[in-house]
């Protein structure tokens, strides 16, 4: 595996692992927030979608910095920093009583992503080589995805079971602050801090003047806010639309978990292999948007779904492609002295579609309902991604530029 062959195994396996808890507490917090249990509802509907776009102009406006700064002094302290940080806020959600500060904890929450997102990503490409990229950056797909879907529907169930949504706020807290003492204890730093001075600023010019990372810009964004529309309204869309048995549930959630990861493990050693990233994000982009339009268009009537099962774990199977390439291919592109920079751009490319998603979420389903308003949507973003595919050009270094390594 490229993960044990890696050299830094046990750093790598921290940071996943890490990721997961990270990511599990941010979406039992959501969950929660977005419940008619936390402070009478006062959140659900546009208040939900205010604090899913609070969030990522916080990591739009520091993430830079993180970004940035990590080159200059190494990653581990802003890593471990931003862990503390989140848990900050979980604990802070779960003592507030009033709307407002929900929305300056959703900045605090955006801050603690800039940082994290940044250093981990960074991490991982600093101890990653041309043979085995996707494959590593794959990896962390998957503990996001598995702490995504393991915080959400964790925080919905036992919201169902009654629990009090303070102590899972407080639970959420204290995992971030549990991982924040294990990382400190047993991650090492990935980063070889140059002994010459580092310009942030200049870091920062020559990221963003790379004609390959501004054609990323119309691929990127619509997916991630295809991403920011799925998790601000999924939990409606189940209630209201879903006319499933909780067997027929956890059936569905299984079968496209299972064929994600699996996908997503698969396409990314075949990337590797083959050193190719555009064909396997277009594929990927392909399957993803079908399967989310074939579930949006059809929620008040699933019985047309179920009648076709096989399409959903081969569109999830073929979805999981995207996931590890466009990670590859940013890495790809990223030099060794401005990577923490790169990365920067990317969480500046998923906070701008956590902005859009959400609220163009909110319009599109206010006017046109789930179809064809939300359903429109998801086509759409998924047409952009895939003619701003076209432009981009393989970044994947070819078999004689291995050689010479």
């Amino acid at each position: 595996m490229g993960l044990r062959k890696s050299g830094h195994f046990l750093t790598l396996s921290m940071l996943y692992f890490v990721t997961l808890i990270m990511r599990a507490s941010f979406y039992i917090t959501i969950a929660v927030i977005s419940s008619n249990a936390y402070m009478g509802g006062v959140l659900s509907g546009w208040g939900v979608a205010a604090v899913l776009a609070i969030y990522p102009i916080a990591e739009l406006s520091t993430v830079s910095f993180f970004g940035s700064y990590s080159d200059k002094i190494g990653r581990k302290p802003i890593f471990v920093a931003s862990l503390f940080i989140t848990g900050l806020a979980a604990f802070l959600f779960g003592i507030a009583t009033f709307e407002f500060l929900a929305y300056i904890l959703a900045a605090l929450f955006g801050i603690g992503a800039a940082s994290k997102v940044t250093t981990t990503l960074s991490m991982i490409a600093d101890a990653s080589s041309e043979f085995n990229r996707a494959r590593l950056m794959g990896y962390y797909d998957l503990s996001t995805l598995m702490g995504l879907a393991g915080g959400f529907g964790l925080g919905i169930i036992l919201l169902e079971f009654g629990w009090a949504p303070s102590i899972l706020l407080f639970a959420a807290a204290g995992a971030c602050a549990i991982s924040g003492v294990l990382a400190l204890s047993l991650i090492k730093e990935t980063r070889v801090v140059s002994q010459s001075e580092v310009s942030m600023v200049a870091l920062l010019k020559e990221v963003a003047g790379d004609k390959r990372i501004q054609l990323m810009l119309p691929v990127y964004i619509p997916i991630i806010s295809l991403y920011g529309l799925v998790i601000s309204k999924l939990k409606h869309i189940i209630e209201d639309y879903f006319s499933l048995s909780a067997i027929d549930m956890i059936v569905l959630f299984a079968m496209l978990g299972i064929s994600l990861i699996l996908g997503i493990i698969v396409m990314g050693h075949l990337s590797d292999s083959m050193m190719k990233r555009r064909p396997f994000i277009v594929s990927g982009l392909i399957g993803f948007g079908l399967l989310a339009y074939l579930l949006v268009a059809n929620a008040d009537q699933f019985e047309v779904v179920w009648s076709i099962w096989p399409a959903l774990p081969i569109l999830g199977f073929i979805a999981g492609a995207f996931p590890p390439a466009a990670m590859a291919y940013l890495t790809d592109v990223s030099s060794e002295e401005a990577r923490g920079s790169t990365m920067g751009v990317y969480s500046i490319f998923f906070g701008s579609g956590m902005i859009i998603g959400p609220l163009a979420a909110e319009f599109a389903y206010s006017i046109g309902g789930l179809f064809p308003g939300l359903g429109i949507l998801v086509a759409l973003f998924i047409v952009i991604a895939c003619i701003g595919t076209y432009f981009l050009p393989e970044a994947a270094p070819t078999k004689s530029e291995e050689t010479s390594h």
